[in-house]
């Protein structure tokens, strides 16, 4: 059973969310600016940042059947809520005219239960029609990493900034169909890492314990495939989904 990712900097991902690469190209030439304008008097620091985060994601998932040279497809989408645990760790650095320059890694946890869906059948009496079934998708844990070009306001009391990055996922996908001849059900189900990008901004309060708050848009395409004796299956999940979180930043 050969599978086959679409995810990631090749290939479908960067095809299908070429915005979203331009965007975190620029965010990275900006950075560089800004590093190469003040390097010389930039003061380095480091933190710890816990949150949680939550929001809602969508998913559609496409199943594609090829028999003979023909083919069906149908695609249906449903949605849920989404929590997780995130922990992250950076660097920052201090600019000139309170420009802020950073880097982190981060690892996330969740707690998300499955978001479920029905794939619709194509009854149109051919040999490769997509039998109807239901489809489950699962996030489980992730790690990434993001750049963060921010400023200084309000005498130095708050920071304001965006963020651009990527996280690895380790997602539990499964998508079933029923023959509508004979009642038999089947069901094809893999865990795998798909990449997804990010952009957001945030707000860090300079209080006695700062606190930090963010807003972030993610998207991610993942394929694999089965392919079988005369026939091949063809299953495609876009996710996409709107996080917020509210954490407070250590040893800053």
């Amino acid at each position: 059973m050969p599978v086959t990712l679409a995810d990631g900097f090749g290939g479908t991902l960067l095809k299908t969310e070429g915005r979203a690469g331009r965007a975190l190209i620029r965010l990275v030439l900006a950075a560089g600016l800004c590093v190469g304008a003040g390097a010389a008097d930039a003061q380095t620091g480091f933190y710890m940042r816990v949150a949680p985060e939550i929001g809602g994601i969508a998913v559609e998932h496409t199943k594609k059947v090829t028999i003979q040279g023909g083919s069906s497809s149908s695609t249906s989408s449903s949605s849920g809520l989404s929590l997780l645990g995130n922990v992250s760790a950076g660097m920052q650095l201090s600019l000139t005219r309170n420009w802020i320059l950073g880097g982190e890694v981060e690892g996330v946890v969740s707690s998300q239960g499955k978001i479920e869906g029905v794939i619709a059948p194509t009854p149109n009496g051919n040999i490769h029609d997509v039998w109807p079934g239901r489809w489950d998708y699962s996030d489980l844990a992730g790690a990434g990493g993001n750049i963060i070009l921010g400023r200084g306001v309000a005498a130095g009391l708050a920071e304001i900034y965006v963020l651009g990055g990527v996280r690895r996922n380790w997602t539990e996908f499964a998508t079933g169909g029923t023959n509508p001849e004979t009642g038999v059900a089947g069901e094809d189900r893999e865990r795998l890492g798909r990449w997804s990008w990010g952009i957001g901004a945030g707000t860090t309060l300079r209080l006695r314990w700062p606190l930090d708050f963010r807003v972030r848009y993610f998207r991610s395409v993942t394929d694999w495939t089965i392919d079988a004796p005369d026939l091949l299956l063809d299953y495609r999940y876009r996710t996409s989904g709107v996080l917020v979180s509210a954490g407070v930043r250590l040893f800053d």
